[in-house]
């Protein structure tokens, strides 16, 4: 048996096929694609995205021959090699201990997945780094807007210290980098307000591998349920923080069905969840999409209401073109 590397446009027919009778579908993140042949038949297939393992599938009579140990080490050494310090992997749940027999660390685990990492100390870094802090907020900001200004302002009002998680993945319209140093110019008169990256322990929708889920709205779900419990359970203890604000979500469906997963599971690990009605600006919510929809028609005249001065002048700066994944507002 052999590893070959896979083609992601010349081996598509195989690569679709091969995942087709594996009842999933290859990742769209993926960016390298390897497979475990046994002269010219396919017998596994494994690809990696950023720095996570990703669409492991083994074909059916081949499995419990080694096939997939065998292709997540070589899946790892890939991303070791191109300088990944923790590698991650998010599976279904009754896989999580093939994972664990390869030295790597669970972390969360729901009803629908487990998150792992290659790290023994990747996540108690990522606490140690927190500041303390008696509630929080999690955003994207992409861009920052005085609607999201307006929840944090009204969440400081409410606590003595508050958190304010920003989406640390690039799956987004404005970079990661940019997005962090815009929140945190933007709460600057805020002195009780502390801005942290959220590293790869706030999962990104944007991010979430929905490979092995059916359709859309069930991945979601699930990111939504393994997202809301690795910060009901590590996250929160840590900092100490017992409640969490988000806004209210009158636009989309998938944000608010988020925050219905947060209701459901933070109280239950003691963090409570309050909800900030939106702010709007002519009698409309202010929304992250729309100022990027304005954006990218140019119309900054428009903009320049719902959005913090930092802000508008990265936009003023940046042009924004093409369409790209929405993340978390």
């Amino acid at each position: 048996m052999e590893i070959r590397t896979m083609s992601l446009s010349l081996d598509r027919a195989a690569i679709d096929g091969f995942y087709a009778r594996a009842n999933i579908r290859l990742d769209t993140a993926v960016t390298y694609l390897a497979g475990v042949y046994e002269g010219d038949t396919l017998l596994a297939l494994g690809g990696v995205a950023g720095n996570a393992i990703r669409s492991l599938a083994v074909d059916d009579a081949s499995r419990g021959e080694g096939l997939l140990p065998m292709l997540v080490s070589h899946l790892y050494q890939k991303l070791r090699d191109e300088g990944a310090e923790n590698v991650f992997v998010v599976t279904k749940p009754k896989y999580a201990p093939l994972f664990s027999s390869l030295c790597f660390y669970e972390r969360v685990r729901t009803t629908d997945a487990a998150l792992l990492e290659s790290r023994r100390d990747g996540l108690s870094g990522f606490l140690a780094s927190l500041p303390k802090a008696e509630a929080a907020i999690v955003m994207n900001a992409d861009p920052f807007t005085n609607g999201h200004l307006y929840l944090v302002e009204t969440a400081a009002r409410h606590c003595g210290r508050l958190l304010v998680l920003v989406l640390s993945k690039d799956a987004a319209n404005v970079p990661a980098d940019v997005r962090i140093r815009l929140v945190r110019e933007g709460c600057s008169h805020l002195s009780n307000v502390f801005v942290a990256p959220g590293g790869d322990y706030v999962i990104n929708s944007a991010t979430f591998p929905d490979y092995f889920f059916k359709d859309k709205t069930d991945a979601a779900l699930a990111h939504a349920r393994l997202d809301a419990t690795l910060f009901a359970q590590q996250i929160a203890p840590a900092c100490g923080i017992c409640v969490r604000y988000v806004g209210e979500e009158p636009l989309d469906p998938m944000t608010a069905a988020y925050n219905e997963a947060l209701l459901s599971i933070l109280p239950a690990h003691g963090v409570d969840v309050r909800i900030i009605r939106r702010k709007t600006e002519n009698g409309t919510p202010i929304s992250a999409s729309h100022v990027r929809t304005l954006w990218r028609a140019g119309d900054y005249e428009a903009i320049r209401p719902l959005v913090p001065q930092p802000t508008m002048d990265y936009i003023l700066s940046n042009a924004l073109e093409a369409q790209h994944p929405a993340g978390r507002n």
